[in-house]
Protein backbone atom coordinates (compact mmCIF):
# COMPACT_ATOMS: atom_id res chain seq x y z
CA UNK A 1 0.00 0.00 0.00
CA UNK A 2 1.19 3.36 -0.79
CA UNK A 3 1.60 5.91 2.05
CA UNK A 4 -0.78 8.09 2.10
CA UNK A 5 0.47 11.87 1.00
CA UNK A 6 -0.95 14.48 4.65
CA UNK A 7 -3.51 16.49 3.98
CA UNK A 8 -1.80 19.79 4.87
CA UNK A 9 1.22 19.09 2.36
CA UNK A 10 -1.59 18.36 -0.30
CA UNK A 11 -2.75 22.10 0.55
CA UNK A 12 -0.19 23.42 0.29
CA UNK A 13 0.79 21.91 -3.06
CA UNK A 14 -3.06 22.97 -4.54
CA UNK A 15 -1.99 26.79 -3.40
CA UNK A 16 1.12 26.83 -4.68
CA UNK A 17 -0.40 25.46 -7.83
CA UNK A 18 -2.95 27.74 -7.94
CA UNK A 19 -0.53 31.26 -7.32
CA UNK A 20 1.89 29.53 -9.80
CA UNK A 21 -1.17 29.17 -12.56
CA UNK A 22 -3.08 32.46 -11.86
CA UNK A 23 0.23 34.32 -12.20
CA UNK A 24 0.97 32.50 -15.75
CA UNK A 25 -2.81 34.19 -16.63
CA UNK A 26 -1.77 37.65 -15.38
CA UNK A 27 1.68 37.49 -17.25
CA UNK A 28 0.21 36.57 -20.63
CA UNK A 29 -2.75 39.32 -19.77
CA UNK A 30 -0.63 41.87 -19.72
CA UNK A 31 1.49 39.99 -22.34
CA UNK A 32 -1.99 40.29 -24.59
CA UNK A 33 -2.55 44.24 -23.38
CA UNK A 34 0.83 45.07 -24.18
CA UNK A 35 0.26 43.84 -27.77
CA UNK A 36 -3.07 45.28 -27.98
CA UNK A 37 -1.76 48.73 -26.90
CA UNK A 38 1.03 48.78 -29.07
CA UNK A 39 -1.55 48.09 -32.44
CA UNK A 40 -4.26 50.37 -31.41
CA UNK A 41 -2.12 53.33 -29.60
CA UNK A 42 1.25 53.40 -30.73
CA UNK A 43 1.50 51.84 -34.27
CA UNK A 44 0.49 54.70 -36.17
CA UNK A 45 3.61 56.24 -35.43
CA UNK A 46 6.42 53.58 -34.45
CA UNK A 47 4.73 50.81 -36.54
CA UNK A 48 3.01 47.66 -35.08
CA UNK A 49 6.02 46.00 -34.42
CA UNK A 50 8.36 49.37 -33.54
CA UNK A 51 10.16 49.55 -36.80
CA UNK A 52 8.43 53.27 -37.44
CA UNK A 53 8.89 54.13 -41.03
CA UNK A 54 8.65 57.71 -40.36
CA UNK A 55 12.09 59.24 -40.36
CA UNK A 56 11.28 61.68 -36.94
CA UNK A 57 9.48 58.64 -35.03
CA UNK A 58 12.28 56.99 -33.66
CA UNK A 59 12.64 52.96 -33.88
CA UNK A 60 11.56 51.41 -30.65
CA UNK A 61 11.92 47.26 -32.01
CA UNK A 62 14.94 45.84 -30.16
CA UNK A 63 15.36 48.95 -27.76
CA UNK A 64 16.81 48.10 -24.35
CA UNK A 65 14.15 47.38 -21.92
CA UNK A 66 15.41 49.36 -19.12
CA UNK A 67 15.93 52.39 -21.14
CA UNK A 68 12.13 52.25 -22.95
CA UNK A 69 11.31 51.72 -19.52
CA UNK A 70 12.50 54.98 -18.51
CA UNK A 71 11.72 56.94 -21.15
CA UNK A 72 7.96 55.93 -21.02
CA UNK A 73 7.70 56.72 -17.50
CA UNK A 74 9.36 59.64 -18.35
CA UNK A 75 6.68 60.20 -20.54
CA UNK A 76 3.88 59.51 -17.85
CA UNK A 77 4.83 61.58 -15.28
CA UNK A 78 5.49 64.77 -17.43
CA UNK A 79 9.52 64.33 -16.52
CA UNK A 80 10.21 64.31 -20.36
CA UNK A 81 8.01 66.83 -22.41
CA UNK A 82 6.25 65.75 -25.30
CA UNK A 83 3.21 67.22 -27.16
CA UNK A 84 3.33 65.09 -29.54
CA UNK A 85 3.12 61.96 -27.02
CA UNK A 86 1.17 63.72 -24.05
CA UNK A 87 -2.10 62.27 -25.53
CA UNK A 88 -1.08 58.58 -26.08
CA UNK A 89 -0.12 58.91 -22.34
CA UNK A 90 -3.22 59.71 -21.03
CA UNK A 91 -4.69 56.54 -21.81
CA UNK A 92 -1.64 53.86 -20.70
CA UNK A 93 -0.96 53.29 -16.36
CA UNK A 94 1.59 52.92 -15.52
CA UNK A 95 1.35 49.30 -14.99
CA UNK A 96 0.88 49.02 -18.48
CA UNK A 97 4.39 50.29 -19.08
CA UNK A 98 6.74 48.04 -18.19
CA UNK A 99 4.97 45.05 -20.38
CA UNK A 100 4.81 47.78 -23.24
CA UNK A 101 8.52 48.40 -23.06
CA UNK A 102 9.14 44.18 -22.98
CA UNK A 103 7.56 43.98 -26.05
CA UNK A 104 9.12 46.47 -28.08
CA UNK A 105 12.56 44.43 -26.74
CA UNK A 106 11.66 41.18 -28.09
CA UNK A 107 11.17 43.06 -31.97
CA UNK A 108 13.28 42.60 -34.51
CA UNK A 109 14.61 45.75 -35.60
CA UNK A 110 14.91 46.74 -39.36
CA UNK A 111 18.11 47.76 -41.15
CA UNK A 112 18.35 51.56 -41.03
CA UNK A 113 18.56 54.27 -43.83
CA UNK A 114 21.68 56.08 -45.04
CA UNK A 115 20.56 59.28 -46.77
CA UNK A 116 24.41 60.79 -46.63
CA UNK A 117 26.97 57.90 -47.10
CA UNK A 118 30.10 60.45 -47.27
CA UNK A 119 29.50 60.93 -43.71
CA UNK A 120 29.91 57.50 -42.63
CA UNK A 121 33.93 57.72 -42.11
CA UNK A 122 33.85 61.24 -40.10
CA UNK A 123 30.50 58.91 -38.15
CA UNK A 124 32.49 55.84 -37.09
CA UNK A 125 35.45 57.33 -35.65
CA UNK A 126 33.66 60.09 -33.64
CA UNK A 127 31.76 57.03 -32.81
CA UNK A 128 34.45 54.94 -32.21
CA UNK A 129 36.94 57.46 -30.88
CA UNK A 130 35.08 60.36 -30.01
CA UNK A 131 37.13 63.84 -30.31
CA UNK A 132 40.03 64.69 -28.17
CA UNK A 133 40.09 68.03 -29.42
CA UNK A 134 36.59 69.57 -28.33
CA UNK A 135 36.76 67.02 -25.44
CA UNK A 136 33.90 65.08 -26.58
CA UNK A 137 34.20 61.32 -25.66
CA UNK A 138 33.09 57.71 -27.52
CA UNK A 139 29.86 56.99 -28.11
CA UNK A 140 30.77 53.31 -27.81
CA UNK A 141 31.69 53.59 -24.24
CA UNK A 142 27.82 53.80 -23.12
CA UNK A 143 26.68 52.63 -26.49
CA UNK A 144 28.49 49.62 -27.13
CA UNK A 145 30.86 49.16 -30.22
CA UNK A 146 27.66 47.94 -32.11
CA UNK A 147 25.27 50.49 -31.10
CA UNK A 148 23.05 47.85 -29.24
CA UNK A 149 23.58 50.16 -25.86
CA UNK A 150 22.94 48.34 -22.53
CA UNK A 151 20.19 48.73 -20.00
CA UNK A 152 20.01 52.08 -19.27
CA UNK A 153 21.50 53.29 -22.63
CA UNK A 154 19.34 53.05 -25.32
CA UNK A 155 20.06 50.91 -28.89
CA UNK A 156 21.20 53.32 -31.55
CA UNK A 157 21.71 51.16 -33.81
CA UNK A 158 19.82 51.56 -36.67
CA UNK A 159 18.14 54.41 -35.46
CA UNK A 160 16.23 57.42 -38.18
CA UNK A 161 18.91 59.79 -38.55
CA UNK A 162 16.53 62.40 -38.44
CA UNK A 163 15.32 61.57 -35.26
CA UNK A 164 18.91 61.33 -33.59
CA UNK A 165 19.54 64.83 -34.96
CA UNK A 166 16.90 66.22 -33.53
CA UNK A 167 17.54 64.44 -29.99
CA UNK A 168 21.47 66.41 -30.31
CA UNK A 169 19.35 69.27 -30.52
CA UNK A 170 16.99 69.12 -27.87
CA UNK A 171 20.36 68.25 -25.42
CA UNK A 172 22.24 71.01 -26.60
CA UNK A 173 19.83 73.60 -26.54
CA UNK A 174 18.41 72.18 -23.26
CA UNK A 175 15.33 71.38 -24.15
CA UNK A 176 15.17 67.53 -23.41
CA UNK A 177 16.33 66.95 -19.79
CA UNK A 178 15.21 63.80 -19.21
CA UNK A 179 18.74 61.35 -19.21
CA UNK A 180 20.61 64.53 -19.97
CA UNK A 181 23.32 64.49 -17.34
CA UNK A 182 25.98 63.13 -20.22
CA UNK A 183 24.39 63.93 -23.52
CA UNK A 184 23.74 67.53 -22.81
CA UNK A 185 27.70 68.28 -21.88
CA UNK A 186 28.68 66.01 -25.24
CA UNK A 187 25.68 67.41 -27.25
CA UNK A 188 27.11 70.99 -26.39
CA UNK A 189 30.10 70.34 -27.57
CA UNK A 190 29.77 68.60 -31.27
CA UNK A 191 29.16 70.54 -34.45
CA UNK A 192 25.81 70.04 -36.82
CA UNK A 193 28.36 68.55 -39.24
CA UNK A 194 29.73 66.13 -36.40
CA UNK A 195 26.04 65.15 -35.53
CA UNK A 196 24.91 64.34 -38.51
CA UNK A 197 28.04 62.14 -39.75
CA UNK A 198 27.26 60.55 -36.06
CA UNK A 199 23.60 59.78 -37.21
CA UNK A 200 24.55 58.79 -40.29
CA UNK A 201 26.87 56.19 -39.11
CA UNK A 202 24.16 54.73 -36.30
CA UNK A 203 21.61 54.48 -39.02
CA UNK A 204 23.89 52.71 -40.94
CA UNK A 205 24.89 49.86 -37.72
CA UNK A 206 23.01 46.64 -38.09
Amino acid sequence: MRPLVPTPLIAMISIVVSITFTNIVQADDAAAKAIHIANEVCAGCHGVDGNSLVPTFPKLAGQQKVYLLRELTDYKTGKRVSETMAPFMESLTLEDLPHLAAYYAKQKPAPGVVSNPSLLAVGKTLFLQGNSNTDVPSCDSCHEEDGSGSGKFPRVAGQHSEYALEQFRLYATGKRTNGARVMKAVAERMSEEETRAVAEYMASMP
